[in-house]
């Protein structure tokens, strides 16, 4: 009787490696240096030599760019230098650097905030201006032409 494999202990397909590894722009060198392996066992894997992890399959497949693990990052990718979001907004990592900057000043100022003491009041909140409103119209008086009667001076 034979007995189903657990599914990390599937088979993956010599050439489904090797025809990602050259989708990812590969060289079976930085394919190696990536995957923390010699160029050896890229070989043999390729070959059938040797069977392929699924965890440097699937790493393999996120340096290509097609998915990145786990449920939470479902329809998240990388493309290169950019992590690619589900809506196609791109973000790289110089915004993102940029991005926890900003939040750790904004802790930083909730903390100093807290032990400064001072009561959140709603008077001290200034409100953001409506861009969305019509500019009201002013009418200006009409303009009263004056004339001279009798010559000029």
């Amino acid at each position: 009787m034979s007995r189903r494999l657990p599914r990390s202990r599937r088979w993956i397909d010599p050439e489904d490696f090797r025809d990602l590894r050259r989708q990812a722009g590969l060289t079976r060198e930085q394919a190696a240096d990536a995957l923390d392996v010699t160029s050896r066992t890229i070989q043999n894997w390729e070959t059938g030599g040797a069977r392929i992890p699924w965890m440097a399959f699937r790493m393999l497949r996120v340096l290509r760019g097609y998915a990145l693990p786990g449920v939470y990052w479902e329809g998240w990718m990388v493309r290169g230098r950019e992590l690619i979001a589900p809506n196609g907004r791109s973000f790289d990592a110089v915004y993102l650097a940029n991005v926890e900057q900003v939040f750790s000043q904004a802790r930083l100022w909730r903390q100093m905030y807290a032990a400064s003491g001072r009561q959140k009041t709603a008077h001290t909140v200034i409100p953001f201006p409506d861009r969305r409103r019509q500019p009201e119209v002013v009418q200006t008086p009409p303009q009263v032409q004056i004339q001279r009667i009798g010559g000029t001076r």
